[in-house]
């Protein structure tokens, strides 16, 4: 579900960025929520040791993939049309009733 939630036009020039986690995420949760678990939205504990290296992944996927989006529209983009702005949120909830995902402001 998530990877659809990027817009196809996610690097054209007027574009946000994807919003980057707290750099502190893995201690903010101790539990990760089963991508189609029944039920949904059930919260399974995970170790530190583990919370760490998702974060760690997490964080450092979402700041690449931002490096990359910023460098394109740095080079195709009319100068100074670049929107480099970090607010998009793939998942602003995770009720799956009221999970839209998109440009909204961070809880965090």
């Amino acid at each position: 579900i998530g990877k659809y939630r990027l817009d196809s036009d996610f690097l054209k020039c007027d574009k946000s960025l994807l919003m980057e986690p707290p750099k502190d995420i893995a201690k903010q949760y101790d539990f990760f929520i089963k991508p189609g678990g029944v039920p949904y939205g059930e919260k399974n504990p995970v170790t530190p040791a583990v919370g760490k290296r998702e974060a760690f992944m997490i964080c450092q996927l979402i700041s690449r993939f931002n490096d990359a989006a910023a460098w394109f529209k740095d080079t195709t983009c009319e100068e100074g049309t670049a929107n480099h702005e970090k607010s998009f949120i793939f998942h602003y909830s995770l009720d799956p009733d009221n999970n839209e995902g998109g440009e909204k402001k961070a809880k965090w």
